[in-house]
């Protein structure tokens, strides 16, 4: 969505117009990194005595209009705060995401007035209708850089295969290879290996295999001393971990202060946080049976 110079039926304060003296609707993006997703904080100047009026009494709110046309990304947030923090799934966007800014009338303004109104409108009153637009501002255009390493994503970092001992009971992890190294007992393997093509369970198998190999994984390395942790750094797995934590959570797994993390928490982290979805498609999974059931 492109901001175009546009005429309305009463006055609006925007950059390209002077239907206001003395007024002006500014805004600023600032873009973080923030895990698998990226965090927008936007900051809003309005400089109007009677706009700031509607928008302290909630009848008036400041609109981001947020779209990327690379993947058909629309979405509009509203706020009555000069500050708004927001945060995007990084799959959502890719490439350059369009920000356009506006005031918007949150309910019926019958007699419209401003002070600041420019000469030409001084003495008329003016009907808004909801969701009419009253102020524009410039449009801020933001090129989302995805150099993310996600674990969930990357193979080259675990290899899940059968446990050849037939007294095996339960999973065994060992990291000291190139790849994290899982294994299951036999039944287990091939139950995993049956579900682990099926886009719909995989937050399941990273919640139920996945989070606690690497969450014994980054224990073990924590208890490292520094200069010992060095060695793991030929292994894939390692670098992608070390890769990850430094461009998505500003974490180094080579410093000290690495072991003092709650390292259930960065594996979930790590993961992009597999629970809640898997929860949720479980949860949809048995309501789609349950419905069978009762017909």
């Amino acid at each position: 969505m492109e901001i175009r110079d546009k005429l309305y039926p009463y006055p609006v304060l925007s950059y390209y117009s002077d239907d206001y003296v003395d007024s002006s609707f500014n805004t600023s993006v600032n873009p973080t990194k923030d895990g698998y997703n990226i965090r927008l904080d936007f900051h809003a100047e309005v400089n109007n005595s009677g706009i700031l009026d509607l928008l302290s009494s909630e009848k008036a709110s400041i609109v981001y209009h947020l779209e990327c046309a690379q993947t058909g990304y629309r979405e509009a947030i509203s706020t009555d705060k000069s500050e708004l923090p927001y945060v995007i799934e990084y799959s959502k966007i890719n490439g350059r995401l369009e920000i356009c800014p506006f005031i918007v009338a949150k309910t019926e303004i019958p007699e419209y007035v401003n002070e600041q109104f420019h000469e030409d409108y001084r003495g008329f009153k003016f009907v808004i209708e909801e969701g009419c637009i009253m102020a524009v501002g410039r449009q801020v255009n933001v090129d989302i850089d995805k150099d993310v390493c996600d674990l969930s994503k990357t193979p080259s970092v675990f290899s899940i295969i059968k446990n050849d001992d037939e007294r095996a009971v339960g999973m065994i992890v060992d990291f000291n290879y190139k790849k994290i190294i899982i294994k299951l007992p036999e039944q287990e393997f091939y139950n995993f290996s049956s579900l682990r093509g099926n886009p719909f369970i995989q937050p399941v198998l990273n919640s139920l295999v996945v989070i606690p190999a690497l969450t014994y994984v980054l224990e073990e390395v924590s208890k490292r001393e520094v200069h010992e942790r060095y060695e793991y750094s030929s292994y894939a797995w390692y670098r992608a971990i070390n890769k990850s934590l430094t461009n998505n959570f500003d974490c180094d797994i080579e410093k000290e202060s690495f072991a003092e993390k709650n390292m259930l928490v960065m594996a979930q982290r790590l993961i992009n946080a597999p629970l809640s979805d898997a929860l949720q498609k479980l949860s949809s999974g048995y309501g789609y049976i349950n419905e069978e059931e009762d017909e």
